[in-house]
């Protein structure tokens, strides 16, 4: 932590001005990122507590309550950090804008154009011009609906992975999050710019374990008479597109 806390501050303070929230008290549940990788999260405050966890830039948690100065930097409590209460050094701390990016522990992520489109794409759904499916086929019921994936995703979070048992991938399904693809995203806003169509899956549902669709970079569209169309433009747009009979799959 030596080695370039001092290096980051001052990048920091002139590339984004409120960087460091040294010196501020914010109430218990606050959202705080991350705004630089590598930052050493502590037991608890001081340079020479045990490090826990290395923490990386965008990465988002609630404040707990604890705020300490020691070893020449003031130190703040965030909450469940891989399962531990940890201290972080103000100096790599901003407050969130957006609480939301601190719902059950999401990253952000950091693709402007890719947030941009899912927003786009959220219109287009608002307004009826495509359907993102708000369940599985599964019956199963978690935040990895297409819908809920392009409504995150325009919020700057991480796509939730559904994380069930899988007869394709057992256990193992990934769960957590992952950031969609900004080329599988213009994809899927290129097409419904184009006409009526329904997104069945993004990031979520029974997939084999390592799937495209787990990577951010895969979507299935239902079956329809734009099946045609909807290969031929994933294939020119670099992609691999296959008829699965109820539905078209791409993966970028």
């Amino acid at each position: 932590m030596y080695m370039y806390l001092y290096v980051v501050v001052v990048c920091l303070v002139v590339g984004r001005g409120v960087a460091n929230i040294t010196g501020q008290h914010p109430v218990s549940g606050t959202c705080f990122c991350l705004t630089t990788s590598n930052v050493n999260a502590h037991s608890g405050p001081g340079l020479h507590e045990p490090v826990h966890a290395s923490l990386s830039v965008n990465q988002c948690y609630k404040f707990h309550g604890g705020i300490l100065t020691k070893d020449g930097y003031t130190w703040y409590q965030l909450q469940n950090v891989n399962g531990e209460n940890l201290w972080v050094a103000g100096n790599f701390l901003n407050i969130a804008s957006d609480v939301a990016l601190c719902t059950a522990g999401v990253s952000a992520c950091t693709d402007t154009t890719a947030k941009n489109l899912a927003c786009e794409i959220l219109q287009l759904h608002n307004s009826g011009r495509i359907t993102l499916w708000d369940r599985h086929p599964s019956g199963n019921h978690d935040n990895a609906y297409a819908y809920n994936n392009i409504r995150d995703t325009c919020r700057g979070l991480g796509a939730s992975r559904s994380s069930y048992y899988c007869d394709l991938c057992g256990n193992n399904t990934p769960g957590g999050h992952v950031c969609l693809s900004r080329t599988l995203l213009q994809f899927i806003y290129d097409l419904g710019k184009a006409g009526n169509m329904h997104v069945n899956e993004i990031a979520g549902a029974c997939h084999h374990c390592h799937s495209s669709h787990y990577k951010g970079t895969a979507v299935d569209i239902q079956a329809s008479s734009r099946n045609t169309e909807i290969m031929t433009k994933c294939r020119s747009m670099g992609g691999f597109a296959l008829d699965e009979t109820s539905h078209i799959h791409c993966n970028f």
